[in-house]
């Protein structure tokens, strides 16, 4: 980057394009489809968790370990090491379905056998054991750059929603589930130490 004369704010011409805006959409099982899409131009592809309210939050954490020397009594350059790294999706989900509630849980859904609960119903229920099955592949949030029509993705792999479940119901309003996904890395990858997370920046011109 060329360097420019110092200036008493940050503000430049380009930055109204810089904005990150709106709450975004959360998709799982995203994926980029590079022959889909308008004139096989590609497209981003996936199934939205639902209408959400009160906005999402992403949140990615470096844990440091400090190599500990005789002597050295200030911070020095090349003795931090990554000891762990963590990345989660927050959400407050307003449209309730029933795959949603048992998202929460990591539980399942069955339908109603007629006897024991009335058909048209969808019994969902916890389980006593967690399985591979229950992580999703990907979950990801697509959000607006206010400088260009592409959008800005965030995805978290193997994606396991850890926050339970809990709602409130009021008078003139709605319940929402907060729900917190957090990411979790490949069985053969865990010895890469790489934090199963991907942000995808659109260029800006």
């Amino acid at each position: 980057m060329d360097k420019t004369a110092v200036k008493r704010t940050g503000y430049t011409a380009s930055t109204p394009k810089h904005y990150l805006i709106n709450a975004g959409a959360i998709y799982k099982n995203l994926t980029w489809n590079p022959t889909g899409g308008q004139d096989s131009a590609g497209q981003w592809e996936g199934e939205l968790l639902g209408a959400t309210a009160g906005g999402n939050k992403v949140t990615v954490e470096v844990n440091y370990r400090v190599i500990e020397i005789d002597g050295a009594l200030t911070p020095a350059v090349g003795q931090k090491i990554i000891e762990s790294q963590t990345a989660k999706i927050e959400t407050n989900v307003k449209e309730l379905t029933a795959e949603n509630i048992r998202l929460s849980i990591n539980g399942e859904i069955k339908e109603a056998d007629g006897t024991t609960a009335p058909t048209g119903y969808k019994v969902i229920s916890g389980k006593s054991k967690l399985e591979n099955t229950d992580y999703i592949e990907n979950l990801g949030i697509v959000g607006t750059m206010s400088g260009t029509n592409d959008p800005i993705i965030v995805i978290i792999d193997n994606a396991l929603c850890t926050s339970g479940l809990d709602f409130e119901t009021k008078d003139n309003d709605e319940a929402v589930i907060a729900m917190t996904f957090e990411a979790h890395a490949d069985e053969d990858k865990i010895d890469d130490l790489s934090l199963p997370c991907r942000i995808y920046f659109p260029n800006i011109v």
